[in-house]
């Protein structure tokens, strides 16, 4: 499966944290109109599924990671910014720059060692309420092959989502190896369990993607180790 990705980073003199992302969000469903960039629908009801845009601080930078059809959309409308308001801070003319990746997808069957390795570098919010409920009142601790198993799951289904976004059907299985540690993650002024750490696998992932809830506001982001 062959795709496209493309990258958006805004040179800015501050280094933001991670809870900007969401303000990056803001700002891009305020200046366009498409359902991609803010996921939401004309009638007010929310576009689900895996979000092909997504709004990041990475290494302290504003960044917009785009794949599928957002590419095109990021391509035709970066050069339209020339003033990146986020919260209370505002910049004029950031300095802007566009990357374009390609990418080959695939999953590598009969393999003794999971050959592939990938670090969550933004937490890995792994839980819908059901799944956070089952995991406070079953799972966490449990024995270590409980965990592990039921993390595994979890993380499949979140590779799958991505898969099933960029209309990739993937016929083969998908094997996780998480090694992960649970994290407070402040979201929204709540407490929530976010992971961090890396998992290893036989599927080739686009580095810089989200996996798990909130991926469109820079959560789960991941990259190859």
């Amino acid at each position: 499966m062959k795709i496209k990705q493309a990258k958006l980073e805004f040179d800015i003199e501050d280094r933001l944290s991670l809870d900007y992302g969401r303000k990056l969000r803001g700002f891009f469903a305020n200046e366009f109109e498409d359902v991609l960039f803010h996921h939401h629908k004309e009638n007010d009801k929310f576009r689900y599924g895996y979000p092909l845009i997504q709004y990041k601080i990475l290494r302290g930078k504003p960044t917009v990671i785009a794949i599928g059809d957002g590419v095109s959309l990021i391509a035709e409308n970066f050069l339209e910014i020339d003033r990146l308001t986020l919260g209370e801070n505002e910049y004029e003319e950031p300095d802007v720059n566009l990357s374009m990746s390609n990418w080959e997808l695939s999953v590598k069957e009969d393999v003794e060692m999971l050959p592939y390795k990938y670090e969550f570098i933004t937490p890995w919010m792994a839980f819908n309420q059901k799944n956070f409920d089952k995991y406070k009142s079953e799972i966490q601790g449990s024995s270590d092959e409980k965990r592990v198993e039921f993390l595994s799951r979890i993380l499949i289904g979140n590779i799958l989502s991505f898969a099933k976004s960029i209309d990739w059907w993937v016929e083969e299985e998908i094997k996780v190896i998480p090694v992960l540690k649970d994290i407070n993650v402040n979201f929204k002024s709540m407490n929530m369990i976010g992971f961090k750490g890396f998992f290893f696998t036989n599927i080739i992932l686009p580095e810089d993607i989200g996996l798990g809830q909130s991926s469109s506001r820079g959560f789960g982001t991941i990259k190859e180790k």
